[in-house]
């Protein structure tokens, strides 16, 4: 087919549906979609919370534990050990299929019968990693989110193969980082720094690659004994650096606005992500080819708006948000992952997953159809298992079932064969879901749009040291510290320091933080470049380029030939 033009079936804003588009479809045997690409991603990525985590008890052995719910919330959460453990399988809560009921709305009930993971992790693969959440095999990490194969982290979030590190937001392949976002292959010694590359011994610095000591530079490759892009000797440089005071929180707060004010002087590449891309547009892309519109992704190839590909590879995907390892043919479904093919219109299902549809929290699934939280069963429809006959059979009706009698929710949308129904059993207010990192929404917005919403306030308890009053280095430090309750300077929160936390802080000579958790996990978030393209043009040479960069940003934004042609 030639690419069609269609009306969103939720924002009714116009979208194209291109002729490669229609090929994946009819690869997929699946209709086209009635909702444009950002509204799909948002309905994925408000069906999933990674990093809104509350404690509440488990309903099944009543021992207190990290939870992605509420606790006031009316759903049955099992801890780790009990939702892992062989004491039931899901076919407990199983149901008949009535051909007279949506079958969304029988999903739907399913839903609301059966118990869920407090966290979502691959249990089995960690050790002393109980207070985090999405992420396998990683050992001791706490408050760690959406992490695969790390180990000694604090308070981080979107990593792979990182050691030692707290406070970061996207690291890779990288040790000893800390207040960095965006490093990659081996960084080392990492402080404060944005979007390095195979770097050691950098602070404040953005865009560098094979660089060494060096502080506040920017767009350098190659580089050693720099401040802010000035070369010094080795004896210079390490002169320079004592009367920076990098071990105090003043001689940091400092440095940190005079580098976020250079930095603004020079240009910046259109996208990030690797120049070993081919035919690939997106933000956030690396060793990737043929894909298209893509986000926080890396190995992928054929693929088309996906997102946070964090564990290579992912092949022949499209709306897919999460998170790779030997991912094929997987369509409208978030967080699926470990050895998936096959996987349409499904959520939370890892590892070994084959030929599913409609299903939700299943482990170790093969050709089944609207299943919730079942584990390790085959040719199976509303956790009830039947004869691959049967089986067959059934799904085809049900199919067309689904496409004469839809699902119909309280806004009046219709939910086909075909459409992602995360919006309707979603487990998660849209403000504690990751939707609402990405495109935040008010509340009068979010419940508008059919998603619910958590009023619950955050208690408060009553602080025993200011931040502001915290010494100004860490050996001024001892291990008193982890008893106290500290007020964050920048909002009306209360925290306290992990030892995990401390012994890292002391490892890397750094001062303690002076504001709380949620303050200092915002400001990375508002480094990030969003999943939001725009067309516009080269501020050098006005050609053409698709950005994260909206027209009214005031960096300056060059095209790929015009970057490299300056720094490199």
């Amino acid at each position: 087919m030639e690419a069609e033009a269609k009306n969103c079936q939720n924002c009714k804003k116009e979208f194209i549906l291109e002729k490669e588009d229609f090929n994946f479809y009819e690869k997929m045997k699946v209709p086209p979609p009635s909702w444009c690409p950002e509204c799909r991603m948002i309905r994925r990525l408000a069906c999933v919370n990674g990093w809104s985590l509350f404690f509440r008890n488990c309903d099944k052995c009543g021992e207190r534990t990290l939870s992605m719910y509420t606790p006031s919330q009316k759903i049955t959460s099992y801890c780790q050990p009990c939702w892992w453990g062989d004491s039931w399988d899901g076919t407990e809560y199983a149901i008949d299929y009535n051909p007279s009921k949506p079958f969304l709305a029988q999903v739907k009930e399913l839903s609301e019968k059966t118990p869920y993971m407090a966290l979502e992790t691959e249990y089995l693969t960690l050790k002393n990693c109980d207070y985090s959440n999405a992420m396998s095999h990683c050992k001791n990490c706490t408050l760690t989110i959406w992490a695969d194969f790390c180990e000694s982290v604090y308070h981080s979030s979107l990593l792979n193969g990182v050691k030692d590190v707290a406070d970061c937001l996207r690291v890779f392949s990288s040790e000893l980082c800390y207040e960095s976002v965006g490093q990659r292959k081996s960084c080392y010694r990492s402080f404060y720094s944005e979007e390095c590359d195979s770097c050691s011994d950098m602070w404040f610095s953005r865009n560098c690659y094979g660089c060494m000591n060096c502080v506040g530079c920017v767009n350098l490759r190659g580089a050693s004994y720099q401040i802010f892009n000035k070369q010094y000797s080795k004896e210079e440089y390490a002169e320079k650096l004592k009367k920076l005071r990098l071990d105090t929180r003043s001689g940091i707060e400092a440095l940190k606005k005079e580098a976020e004010i250079f930095w603004k002087k020079f240009p910046y590449r259109f996208y990030t992500g690797d120049t070993f891309n081919l035919n690939v547009t997106g933000e956030y892309v690396y060793q990737s080819k043929n894909s298209k519109e893509m986000y926080s992704s890396s190995h992928s190839d054929n693929c088309k708006y996906c997102q946070f590909i964090t564990v290579k590879p992912a092949k022949d995907c499209m709306d897919y948000s999460g998170w790779g390892n030997a991912a094929e043919l997987i369509y409208e479904s978030p967080n699926i992952g470990n050895n998936v093919s096959n996987a349409k219109f499904s959520a939370y299902c890892f590892p070994d997953i084959l030929n599913i549809e409609y299903c939700l929290w299943g482990i170790a699934l093969k050709n089944c159809f609207g299943c919730v939280n079942l584990k390790r069963k085959s040719y199976s429809i509303l956790n009830k298992q039947y004869s691959k006959e049967e089986y067959e059979k059934l799904k085809a009706q049900i199919i067309e079932d689904m496409k004469n009698n839809p699902y119909v929710d309280e806004l009046g949308r219709s939910w086909p064969y075909g459409e992602f129904p995360g919006v309707l059993f979603s487990k998660f207010a849209y403000n504690n879901s990751n939707a609402n990192k990405f495109f935040p929404k008010t509340r009068e917005e979010a419940l508008s749009s059919g998603y619910k919403w958590n009023d619950e306030v955050e208690k408060q308890v009553e602080a025993t040291i200011s931040g502001s009053d915290l010494p100004q280095t860490i050996s001024e430090v001892n291990d008193s510290i982890l008893k106290e309750i500290i007020s964050c300077t920048t909002c009306e929160r209360k925290y306290k320091i992990a030892s995990i936390e401390f012994d890292l802080l002391r490892k890397m000579n750094i001062p303690l933080p002076a504001r709380c958790l949620k303050c200092r996990e915002k400001s990375r978030f508002n480094k990030l470049q969003m999943p939001k393209l725009y067309d516009r043009v080269c501020m050098k040479c006005s050609n053409p380029i698709r950005t994260s960069y909206a027209p009214d940003r005031p960096e300056i934004v060059y095209c790929e030939k015009c970057y490299q042609q300056e720094f490199t």
